[in-house]
């Protein structure tokens, strides 16, 4: 981000331009806020004058903004607002903070495999929701995919085209960029999501090589590769010295045929089977059992995919693109949802070559789901049950044993229903308690379910964004199971300054409410831990492991440059949860800012900790080292 120019407007409709985050061919695109709240950050786009002065670039670029509202999906940038304005023309999507492709790959170079496969699964995810609205992006490349925390975005819609090819952009103007074109929109032909799957594959290959298949540049030789050529041998060979199964399969969507590409459902399918299949070697949020792995067979290489567009459904071309994973994902359709949702955060931490992981010691094996009874104490509070025990199901035990370790209790028991009510004790507590602890909450498992442990169970609730009222109702009892628990990492929280000209990691300081920097010491104070949030996918807790207090982006001044970090008492809202963003930021969740060590104390103790616009400086990149 830069500062705004003199000549650069400061609003547009309700929000109020802080900085200009690019400039391409139509304007130039700003960091906005929107001055009523309504919206977090935005990303403006503000058309250029010879285009807005123009009535039929206002007719196409109304329908522009229409056809990008239709588009539904989780890899899609959302929409926010518009104006057609007498002496302005813009557009509002919601902020992404993070690199784009583009800018990862040329600052740490190729992605690996594991990433690229992430990558693969989100944006055909993307264009799947983009054909399903009738559209084709049409200019899908390395600067129109940014990687935020919870998901590879696909960006900037000012080429689309309508499904019955008639243009959304500018009379005259050259669509797409060369080298990462389909020879369908080279040679002027029509073009489906066919096209976008092309494109995706010359793109994926630059991610991985460094590369484009076709070369790049702007010019007539590299419009004749992409038509008539096949793709360079010598980049592909890069991409199979990575991944030969992912050199496979990018071979098949470059086909010059864009009836033999593949759909891009088959796209996403074969991206999560290849997920579901692969040896568990990448940093997991949780650890896993050893025997809890499945032994897979090597992959077969991938064999011609279905066809996009009216062909998809026909069963004379739907060819299976799986190979030996067809079983696989035939049996995981609910949890392809999953993995998706949170495909990109672990691309983030593939991409981060100093992620420890998860601590061996966290806890991953939940027990055996079982039912709260509709007509205990505990299922009548307004929570609906999510556990209900079908009928003719296996029963838990009624009462648990008298010598059971509190670590293995299940509280789901009917024993620990009747138990786990406010002045109780026993050790079915000791396990609500144990529970909550794994969640970052802190309480002292003692057995006793007063305040303490009423107000931890809250916290959770709150997280989880169900009704914090303190019962342990069954959606309750669910979560807290359901979702994984233990820290995904710990240890001390060092952003690197230069002191005396030296570069020194220096350490997140929590001895007073006050977050600071000082010279890292291995105390208490400057120890964190690093939580999942309950039903926030990539979403976290940072917990001090002195205080057990959280990190706190103040609520109040949320969405301002300069608001102070403090550490309070885990309450479970929004202002103390916190996502990984690209290259080491941690991201304020409710205003998408990045936490920041205020760069003109550098090198000082007692240095200023606060929230700022994300600006991708060294002051705001932070390691874990354990």
């Amino acid at each position: 981000m830069v500062p705004l120019r003199k000549n650069d407007p400061r609003q547009a409709g309700p929000y109020r331009l802080l900085s200009v985050l690019g400039s391409g061919g139509m304007g130039r695109v700003y960091l906005g806020r929107d001055a009523t709240g309504a919206t977090g950050p935005a990303a403006v786009k503000v058309i250029r004058p010879e285009y807005a002065e123009d009535p039929l670039f206002r007719r196409r670029f109304e329908r522009e903004v229409g056809a990008l509202d239709s588009i539904r999906g989780a890899h899609i940038v959302r929409l926010l607002g518009s104006g057609c304005d007498e002496d302005l023309v813009w557009v509002a999507t919601e902020y992404i903070p993070g690199p784009t492709l583009a800018e990862l790959v040329d600052a740490r170079g190729p992605v690996d495999a594991a990433a690229a496969w992430r990558l693969l699964a989100d944006v055909g995810r993307a264009i799947e929701a983009i054909w399903r609205a009738g559209i084709v992006h049409r200019d899908l490349k390395p600067s129109n995919v940014i990687l935020g925390a919870d998901g590879a975005r696909v960006i900037d819609f000012g080429v689309v085209q309508a499904g019955d090819g008639t243009s959304i952009t500018v009379t005259g103007q050259n669509v797409g960029t060369p080298a990462y074109m389909s020879p369908e929109q080279v040679r002027g032909r029509e073009v489906t999501a066919a096209s976008d799957i092309f494109s995706l594959a010359s793109m994926l290959t630059y991610a991985v090589a460094g590369e484009a298949p076709f070369g790049e540049g702007t010019g007539v030789d590299v419009l004749h590769r992409v038509a008539f050529d096949a793709p360079r041998e010598d980049v592909l060979e890069k991409v199979a010295g990575v991944d030969a199964e992912l050199a496979a399969f990018i071979h098949t969507c470059l086909d010059k045929d864009p009836e033999l590409r593949p759909s891009p459902e088959a796209v996403f399918r074969t991206a999560i089977g290849h997920q579901l299949s692969a040896p568990v070697g990448d940093p997991p949020r949780v650890p896993e059992r050893p025997d809890a792995r499945p032994s897979v067979a090597p992959p077969a290489p991938p064999t011609p995919p279905a066809v996009p567009g009216k062909h998809a459904s026909s069963p004379g071309r739907r060819v299976n693109t799986l190979g030996k994973r067809g079983k696989l994902i035939a049996g995981a359709v609910a949890a392809a949802a999953v993995l998706v949702a949170g495909s990109i955060t672990a691309t983030v931490l593939l991409l981060r070559p100093d992620d420890p992981g998860a601590p061996p010691g966290a806890r991953a094996d939940a027990p055996p789901a079982s039912a709260v009874p509709d007509n205990s104490p505990s299922a009548r509070g307004s929570s609906p049950s999510t556990a209900a025990t079908k009928p003719g199901a296996p029963q838990s035990p009624s009462r648990a044993p008298a010598t059971q370790d509190p670590a293995s209790l299940d509280i789901r028991l009917a024993s620990c229903v009747t138990e786990l009510v406010s002045g109780s004790h026993g050790d079915c507590v000791k396990a609500l308690q144990l529970l909550l602890g794994g969640h970052g909450l802190h309480v002292t498992v003692d057995g006793e379910f007063g305040q303490a442990t009423a107000d931890a169970l809250k916290a959770f609730q709150t997280e989880a964004g169900t009704t914090a009222d303190g019962t342990v109702d069954a959606q309750t009892a669910t979560l807290l199971y359901g979702t994984p628990r233990g820290p995904v990492r710990t240890g001390s929280v060092t952003v690197t300054e230069s002191v005396h000209a030296v570069d020194v990691a220096r350490c997140l300081d929590a001895h007073v409410s006050a977050v600071q920097v000082w010279a890292c010491n291995g105390t208490a104070p400057q120890k964190w831990a690093l939580f999942p949030v309950p039903g926030h996918d990539s979403q976290y807790l940072v917990v001090n492991q002195g205080s057990h207090d959280c990190l706190d982006a103040d609520a109040g001044t949320a969405g301002q440059n300069f608001s102070k970090i403090r550490a309070r008492s885990c309450d479970g809202l929004s202002a103390q949860r916190w996502q990984l963003g690209g290259a080491g930021t941690l991201v304020s969740v409710p205003d998408g800012f990045c936490l920041d060590a205020e760069a003109s104390e550098s090198g000082q103790n007692g240095q200023t900790v606060q929230t700022f616009g994300c600006a991708g400086s060294s002051n705001q990149v932070w390691k874990w080292a354990s």
